[in-house]
């Protein structure tokens, strides 16, 4: 049974995915990414975490380390939604691990939110034969997030959680701050370990989504009367 050692906590959209397969080519693996939630048949279990953690009136009911356990007991470390929700309980539940806080700067990161989860999220009925088994925990995240509504709050939530993450690094946490395009330097360095002689991964599972939400805005604009 592999041991929890890294937490990657920044949000989705700053280089988790990346992160995660460099990861694993350190060794520090198997990674609890958002490709695992369905592949383990999670989602309710997250659902249930986004409910007791972060409720929207009542006090949070912080899970303790079993509860988290029955997630994440086979993984070395996490990255990615929807981990990255919960930085605070994670941190609490496993004290001894490092923790990285990937980062982008809001305006890049707000643009690839709206050609990937959010777009998703807001046109997930359009097509009611083909629902995602993910639209449950989807719609928990996007209201536990920014109130279901990411042009108003979505730049708070951004701040917060950047916020929230950030007050992790005290009292000797291994703690590092890490940047889309950093490469294996600084994350070798973090992990004592030797720089791969190969090139950093880069990974984004929503590659076709983006070219298909590309080529629909064109074809709207295509269709808008000129002036």
């Amino acid at each position: 049974m592999p041991e929890m050692k890294v937490l990657v906590l920044g949000l989705p959209r700053t280089g988790t995915q990346s992160l995660a397969d460099a990861l694993a080519h350190l060794s520090v693996s198997p990674v609890y990414h958002m490709r695992e939630v369905s592949k383990n048949a999670h989602q309710d279990l997250w659902v249930s975490a986004i409910a007791d953690n972060l409720p929207s009136s009542a006090p949070a009911d912080l899970w303790p380390r079993a509860r988290w356990d029955a997630l994440l007991s086979a993984f070395a470390a996490v990255s990615d939604f929807p981990a990255s929700l919960f930085p605070t309980a994670l941190a609490a539940a496993y004290p001894d691990c490092a923790v990285i806080h990937t980062t982008r700067p809001f305006a890049s990161w707000e643009a690839s939110m709206r050609d990937t989860l959010v777009h998703a999220h807001r046109h997930r009925h359009r097509d009611p034969d083909r629902r995602s088994p993910m639209e449950g925990l989807a719609d928990a995240y996007h209201a536990a997030c920014w109130g279901d509504d990411f042009d108003k709050n979505g730049r708070a939530y951004f701040e917060e959680h950047h916020d929230e993450v950030r007050r992790l690094n005290k009292d000797g946490k291994r703690f590092l701050e890490f940047r889309p395009g950093d490469g294996w330097k600084p994350l070798c360095e973090f992990l004592g370990v030797e720089v791969p002689d190969i090139p950093f991964p880069r990974s984004d599972d929503w590659v076709e989504y983006k070219e298909q939400v590309k080529r629909e805005r064109q074809e709207q604009k295509e269709k808008e009367p000129s002036v």
